[in-house]
């Protein structure tokens, strides 16, 4: 998500940590004041590091110190309408632009660390960044992981191992929530669990 920065160039949104502040503090005052996003629970952010090049800002020295969260799905459409998406795609590796155009001063190499340390993420557990709302099928996370990760995955594997690590969604009386599909036999739904990682190797793709 990006606001429109020097020459109209696409920038992360950002402003300076003020006093007695804390960094989710000031990641929730951007979000609402910059994007018009109000989160309605507490921020999962991600730090991605310290950028301090002398040099990475003409206006002057400064430095950042970049955090990354996930916003559940359906967010884009609260926000301002003077952010962009912008999409990525391709193999998250150092000194490679992911991003479908170039931001503006170093904001390409933050995103880049974000997307490889969220396909990380995404290679080990069921839904890490809360992208969805519970309860959810599995088809519908092994939607999430394939947008995230930006491959298709064998559909019985991601099934089997995603299984061990969720909990059947079940109403007040004990009985089975499924999926009110329109077509098709209902699905049944799941809500995350609690549990180690993913074996090694990450996910197997299609």
């Amino acid at each position: 998500m990006t606001l429109p920065g020097p020459g109209d160039q696409p920038a992360l949104p950002g402003r300076f940590v003020r006093e007695r502040e804390t960094i989710e503090s000031t990641v929730a005052a951007i979000l609402e004041s910059k994007l018009g996003y109000r989160h309605e629970r507490s921020l999962d952010l991600h730090p991605l590091g310290v950028y301090d090049a002398p040099d990475r800002d003409p206006r002057g020295w400064t430095m950042s110190v970049a955090h990354a969260t996930a916003l559940p799905r359906g967010a884009a459409e609260q926000l301002s309408s003077a952010s962009k998406l912008i999409p990525v795609a391709g193999p998250a590796v150092r000194d490679r632009r992911v991003t479908a155009e170039p931001l503006a001063y170093d904001h390409d190499e933050m995103v880049t660390t974000a997307v490889r340390r969220m396909r990380r993420r995404y290679e080990g557990r069921p839904d890490p960044d809360g992208l969805l709302t519970a309860p959810f099928s599995l088809r519908q996370l092994r939607e999430a992981h394939e947008a995230v990760l930006h491959a298709g995955l064998q559909r019985d594997t991601f099934a089997r191992r995603m299984r061990e690590r969720l909990i059947h969604a079940r109403a007040e009386d004990g009985t089975a929530i499924l999926s009110s599909a329109a077509v098709g036999r209902p699905a049944r739904l799941f809500v995350p669990g609690k549990g180690d990682g993913l074996e090694p190797g990450g996910l197997p793709r299609a």
